[in-house]
């Protein structure tokens, strides 16, 4: 059934995509000789009518960006853009949707560079399907479908007729089957198993602990296609430890999950103890439920329920029969006095090794010992950093449900947990196995069968870190070598070799109730509509960001994590405020401008060493004070907290310029700084940041203590008598009138030195020191000090 199945709908991919760009079949003649059309199948009137759900229309000139079918609440819509019909490039010009007018319809030159690539793909003439799915995505991303769903790529039409074909199973001829399920898995405990590390090498465990996640939701997905013979296109979405797929009828779907999901689950107890767990679940549903406009939303939200229910149960499987609970809660380890220096879980000396080349200076422990998993992390790290990369995934039926050994690492465990070995290379991989080209759309050219996206910017050690830690004290043993990822200490120094505070920047963020919008916001949610923003979502933030970080400084930012609508990214902490404003920016730019669609984060500064999973914590804090931000017209969210403040993203431009005025007035803007020391400016002293901080106090504590008066006096006065708080924005105080006198005096004493001195505090006074903006005066003043004040360890 599969290899006939498999060249049907690659001629059905290509005759579609033949008549949504008026391309000529005949340019694959000689090229693709074997390639003819299989057994008559009814497309149109079976698959492409269950897909329109009985609203089929005539095709888009051009493709609906995804986001603008999203309802704000409340908010006005913002105007629909689209994209131009081009072939898939991590460019902002490519990927981020235009004015209609300014849209490319698709046309016969689309087609012609879809049939070069075509006749280059392996194993002609019957090319494969996961090879062909991945070619397709790259030149039917934009391209409208056929059956005129707003919103909908020919691309994922494709992928939907696809993933029918093979869930139907071997009647696929005769159209889809009436009945499917959903699979359903999520990953509960992340964080537990993420950021709870010591700082030791905290910086390359983390981003290997992180992306191991993300590989063992990718190596479940894999397990479940073949066990359940589907393909990649059953794969709704997969992102961020969470994916959906659809699957044959319930009673076939619901044996192979409670299967998978004991396999994987009682080696990760083994492995890491129970911090973290799959959860898995399956759910009927039938072909119009996935493609009825609100009824598949009722069906995703109900199966939603379903997982979270899940959730709260985990390793619950593993509980059942005569040695359950034995197996999940008996004593683990001997009572060693050793512990892995990074997980802190009992090692002995023949499940660990000596911790080596951290790049930090150790405390504690006179030969700290690393268990071999998470060793294994931290090479994982290593291997993933490179910008030419590959990813090669075998079988390893041998391995599968075998249990785990005391010097397994990341790969084994994940074979024993899936049956499939994963490796990453940075040299053209040969042999057998599925090859994808990390962040390389031209994947046929190397090598590869498809590509995946991975936001994985590293910073390496240079031979100037390896003089500066020598002279930090660190042993020969200890030290990094050049390449290596840079520790924590190595980015903190970072921004203090550019005259800034020593400190490691942490920014989190992520997209404001995503969640919500994909529920409520898409009242005509379909399962490819779905898959759409899911996949848009993954572009910007596996693909586009990796660019962006790359562009900002990939010497010294690290991306920990990226993917599904979130980002953790460590680095020199004084890049991170104007890397946060532009992923923001371009965040926006890339939903069309979507007023319901916002990205909130948060950055703090940490020493060097202080402990990962409290710095993951207080960026998380600091995030979370964002996503509470309201405004004066209720409007909530979309800000950033920074250095302990909360700025609406629509005053960061004001914030940003007030900054770049302060550091003039003190001498230390770029242009100034950039000349030799006898010809550098003589401005206003750093007591202008004092000064500023003093205002800032006043008002704050000003406003709080009338806020406390308002409050006694209301809990005196009857309910319909009670007073305001007041308005941040509008109070008055002491501050007001100290502000004009000490700035006011700052000026006029450096005048004669520096005649703009009086004109440029004036500007300033009217632009921040104002009731509405007095707020962000705190914020200039500790930024403008942090950036030019050096601090010795």
């Amino acid at each position: 059934m599969q290899d006939e199945a498999k060249q049907a709908l690659i001629f059905y991919g290509l005759d579609r995509l033949k008549e949504m760009t008026r391309g000529d079949m005949a340019l694959l003649a000689g090229k693709v000789p074997s390639l003819a059309p299989p057994p008559d199948v009814a497309w149109a009137t079976s698959y492409e009518a269950i897909l329109a759900g009985g609203q089929q229309r005539e095709p888009e000139d051009v493709l609906t960006c995804i986001f603008a079918l999203v309802e704000p609440r409340g908010d006005p819509s913002a105007p629909a853009h689209f994209y131009s019909a081009q072939s898939l490039a991590l460019d902002k010009d490519i990927l981020f949707p235009q004015p209609k007018e300014k849209a490319t319809p698709a046309g016969p030159t689309l087609w012609k560079e879809f049939v070069n690539e075509f006749s280059q793909l392996p194993h002609l003439p019957q090319p494969d399907l996961e090879t062909f799915y991945h070619l397709y995505h790259k030149y039917a991303w934009a391209v409208p479908c056929s059956y005129g769903e707003p919103g909908v790529s020919l691309f994922e039409q494709w992928k939907a007729v696809a993933a029918l074909v093979f869930a139907t199973g071997q009647d696929w001829r005769n159209g889809p089957a009436a009945n499917f399920a959903l699979i359903g898995g999520d990953i509960p405990g992340i964080q537990d198993f993420v950021y709870t590390i010591t700082s030791k090498g905290a910086a390359k465990g983390l981003r290997g602990r992180s992306f191991f996640l993300q590989l063992l939701g990718d190596a479940v997905v894999r397990r479940l296609l073949a066990d359940l013979g589907l393909c990649s296109c059953n794969v709704i979405y997969n992102a961020g430890g969470n994916f959906l797929l659809l699957g044959p009828e319930e009673g076939k779907a619901a044996a192979a999950v409670d299967r998978v999901r004991r396999q994987v689950n009682a080696r990760l107890v083994e492995a890491i103890q129970g911090d973290t767990a799959l959860v898995l679940e399956s759910m009927p549903v039938s072909a119009n439920d996935l493609f009825t406009p609100g009824q598949f939303k009722k069906k995703r939200d109900k199966f939603a329920r379903q997982v979270a229910q899940a959730k709260a149960h985990p390793l619950r499987e593993l509980a059942v029969g005569k040695n359950g609970w034995e197996t999940l809660f008996k004593p683990k380890g001997k009572g060693s006095r050793l512990s892995c220096a990074v997980c802190r879980i009992e090692v002995d000396e023949h499940n660990s090794k000596p911790l080596e080349r951290t790049g930090e200076v150790l405390e504690g422990a006179e030969s700290p010992r690393i268990c071999y998993l998470c060793d294994s992390f931290r090479e994982l790290a290593e291997n993933i950093r490179y910008e030419d990369l590959w990813m090669v995934v075998r079988d390893a039926p041998g391995m599968l449900d075998i249990p785990v050994r005391p010097k397994d690492g990341w790969a084994n465990l994940l074979a024993r947990m899936t049956g499939f070995h994963y490796q990453f290379t940075n040299e053209q991989p040969t042999g057998e196995g599925d090859v994808l080209a990390l962040n390389r759309l031209d994947f046929l050219q190397t090598g590869a069968h498809g590509f995946r996206l991975l936001a994985n910017v590293t910073p390496t050690v240079t031979d100037a870190d390896i003089a500066y830690l020598q002279a930090e004290g660190l042993k020969p043993e200890e030290l990094p070598e050049p390449g290596d990822i840079r520790s924590f200490t190595l980015l903190a120094h970072a921004a203090a070799t550019a005259g800034a505070i020593e400190r490691v920047g942490v920014l989190r963020m992520d997209a404001d109730g995503l969640g919500v919008v994909f529920s409520e916001g898409m009242p005509d949610l379909t399962m490819p509509r779905l898959s759409a923003l899911s996949g848009a979502m993954d572009l910007f933030f596996s693909g586009y960001l990796n660019v962006l970080v790359r562009n900002q400084s990939e010497k010294d930012l690290y991306i920990i994590y990226a993917g599904g609508d979130d980002l953790f990214i460590v680095g020199a902490w004084h890049h991170l405020p104007d890397l946060a404003a532009t992923i923001r920016n371009d965040f926006k730019e890339f939903t069309g401008n979507h007023p319901a669609l916002s990205l909130s984060g948060g950055i703090t500064l940490e020493d060097r060493k202080f402990p990962l999973y409290r710095a993951a914590e207080r960026a998380g804090e600091a995030e979370g004070l964002a996503k509470g931000y309201t405004r004066p017209d209720s409007r909530r969210k979309d800000a950033l907290c920074f250095l302990g403040t909360v700025v609406g993203w629509e005053d960061w431009a004001l914030v940003r310029q007030q900054k770049e005025e302060i550091l003039w007035l003190i001498g230390e803007d770029k242009e100034n700084k950039a000349k030799k020391e006898d010809e550098r400016a003589k401005r206003l002293p750093r007591a202008l940041l004092q000064v500023m901080q003093n205002i800032h106090q006043l008002y704050a504590s000003g406003l709080q203590a009338v806020r406390r008066r308002v409050r006694r006096e209301n809990r005196q006065r009857p309910a319909d008598k009670k007073l305001p708080l007041p308005n941040p924005r509008l109070f008055f105080g002491r501050w007001a009138w100290m502000h004009v006198y000490s700035l006011t005096r700052l000026a006029r004493q450096h005048e004669k030195r520096v005649p703009e001195a009086p004109a440029r505090i004036k500007e300033l006074q009217n632009k921040i020191m104002q009731p509405a903006t007095v707020r962000y005066s705190g914020l200039l003043a500790r930024w403008a000090e942090y950036l030019t004040r050096k601090e010795e360890w």
